[in-house]
Formats: structure tokens, C-alpha cells, sequence
């Protein structure tokens, strides 16, 4: 195949035009740093490899732009990788593992990490029994082992997580069988074991008392 154009595209890619009416779209400074320029004659292996390179660099930059705004676990981030403008690209896969693992060996990426401070957050801010905050962080991307250990480094009663549940969404001690079990159905829905559920319930009486 002979290049016969190249054009800007949007962001920071170009468009290349071949002999057969074909466009390949790759990032600005692949093409750049490559050997190539208009009326380069590239086999298919040769062109599949300036592609592979292109998806590889625009991994990484991706990557670290998403990184700059906020934390990803391993995971995570090579799932948004492989996503453009909201659907899955699966030969973004390779390259989106690469990226990921290397921000990983940067230090940008650490799972126990970015695991502790989701699990801080489900703890302190949003009252999850803990069961609920290990799924919570297997959805995140942490894997079950690593989000097992984090949160058996850190205190987790569930019982004043409910209590505490409770009176943040401001229920009143419950007054009537109809008042109590809409307490005890919110609690459960919430991801809270019967007898945490029933012993919260007994120390808020208790308290009021």
C-alpha cells in the first residue's frame, strides 16, 4: 500500500489516505516519530505495527489523563481503556493491558491503596456493612483477595454501622410493629445481617432509654 495523504483528524490523531481509497486513523506523534511519509510504500505487517504502536502510545496518554483526575485500580482502568465514546473496542484490549500495567509499575496505580480509601469511604460516609463493602470494591476492579485483606486491616462493626445507618437517614425510634419493620426492611436492603439488624436496634432503645 502507497500513503498518498495525510490529514489532521480530531485531537491529536491524523487521518491516512492509501492507494486503494483506505484510511487508517493513528495518533499525531506515532506518525511523526515513524519513517513514513507520504508516498511510503508499507506492507500490512508494517502497517498493523505502526497501528499497534499507535493504540499502545494512545493507551498510555490516556491513561494518564484519566489518572490525573482521579484513582484507578488495575482493572478498572484497563476496562475504561478499552472504551471509546462509551463502547468496548476489543483490539484495544493488548494495548490497554500494557498501559495499565505500566502505570502500575510507575507507582500511579496501587490497588491496596486506591482499595483502603474506597473502604474508608464505604465505611465512614456511606455506613456499608462490610460484606457490601467487599462487593463494592470487587466492582471497582480490586481483586477479592486484596479487598479480603484491606478490609481485615480495619475495624468494621457492623452493628453501629447500622445504628449509625439509622440516624443518618434520620428514622425515628420506631413507635409501632409498622414503624419497626420498615426500619428492619430498609436495614436488610441495605446489606445488613438479621442479627447486626436486631442488636442496632436494640442499642438505639437502649440508648433512648
Amino acid at each position: 500500500m502507497i500513503l498518498t495523504s495525510v490529514r489532521p483528524h480530531r485531537g491529536q490523531q491524523v487521518v491516512l489516505t492509501w492507494d486503494d481509497g483506505e484510511e487508517t486513523v493513528l495518533d499525531k506523534r506515532t506518525f511523526e516519530e515513524s519513517p513514513y511519509g507520504v508516498g511510503s510504500f508499507l506492507s500490512c505487517d508494517e502497517l498493523e505495527e505502526l497501528c499497534a504502536l499507535s493504540r499502545r502510545n494512545r493507551a498510555r496518554e490516556k491513561a494518564v489523563f484519566l489518572l490525573s483526575r482521579r484513582d484507578y485500580s488495575r482493572r478498572e482502568l484497563e476496562q475504561k481503556l478499552c472504551r471509546e465514546k462509551g463502547r468496548y473496542h476489543p483490539e484495544n484490549q493488548e494495548a490497554a493491558a500494557e498501559a495499565a500495567a505500566y502505570m502500575e509499575q510507575l507507582g500511579y496505580v496501587k490497588d491496596a491503596q486506591y482499595a483502603h480509601r474506597l473502604a474508608c469511604e464505604y465505611r465512614d460516609v456511606r455506613c456499608y456493612p462490610r460484606r457490601r463493602a467487599l462487593e463494592k470494591l470487587c466492582e471497582k476492579g480490586i481483586t477479592r483477595e486484596v479487598a479480603r485483606e484491606v478490609l481485615d486491616e480495619m475495624e468494621w462493626d457492623d452493628t453501629q454501622l447500622a445504628l449509625e445507618f439509622l440516624i443518618k437517614k434520620r428514622y425515628n425510634i420506631p413507635r409501632s410493629r409498622e414503624e419497626t419493620e420498615k426500619q428492619l426492611a430498609a436495614l436488610a436492603r441495605y446489606g445488613f445481617a438479621g442479627e447486626d439488624i436486631r442488636r442496632a436496634m436494640r442499642r438505639r432503645e437502649e440508648e433512648e432509654q
